[in-house]
């Protein structure tokens, strides 16, 4: 078991820079500083201290119609006791897998897949059949995406 690491306590300017930043990863250091009432030197330290203490990161989310991948379905994974971070782990290193986590519960993995046309899903299904440990699964395919966001609130 991993311990856990050590954590950098948040006053209200570093609350404030990462709220900006979860609205625009781009924004300038100059527009945050101007924004938090701070030096802009403050701002870049800030920001850069959130990011090596890995307190926050700042990732591009593409858009999966345009990446000609716009279906998308959640494949819900029971997997031998023995295998559940194998499965997970394989699971997470397929391109078209775009969410892995494990769970509690009736099943112990879940994964979001995400594919273009029906014989890229049948692809899948093909090669989630060929992971040692797969008992079973149950998948659904998502209709319309309402919401795809982590959003976290900040003490």
């Amino acid at each position: 078991m991993n311990p856990v690491p050590d954590s950098v306590s948040l006053d209200a300017v570093d609350q404030q820079i990462i709220t900006l930043l979860h609205g625009d990863g781009r924004m300038a250091f100059t527009e945050i500083a101007k924004r938090v009432g701070i030096p802009e030197a403050t701002a870049r330290y800030r920001v850069q201290r959130l990011l090596q203490s890995d307190m926050i990161t700042i990732q591009a989310w593409p858009n999966p119609d345009k990446l000609g991948i716009p279906h998308m379905i959640v494949v819900w994974v029971s997997a031998s006791s023995d295998y559940i971070n194998s499965v997970a782990d394989t699971l997470a290193q397929m391109p078209e897998v775009r969410f892995v986590a494990t769970t509690a519960g009736r099943y112990n993995v879940v994964a979001d897949v995400n594919y273009g046309v029906h014989s890229e899903l049948i692809q899948f299904f093909s090669k989630l059949n060929q992971i040692q440990g797969v008992q079973n699964y149950e998948s659904e395919m998502v209709l319309r995406l309402i919401k795809s966001e982590y959003t976290y609130t900040l003490n």
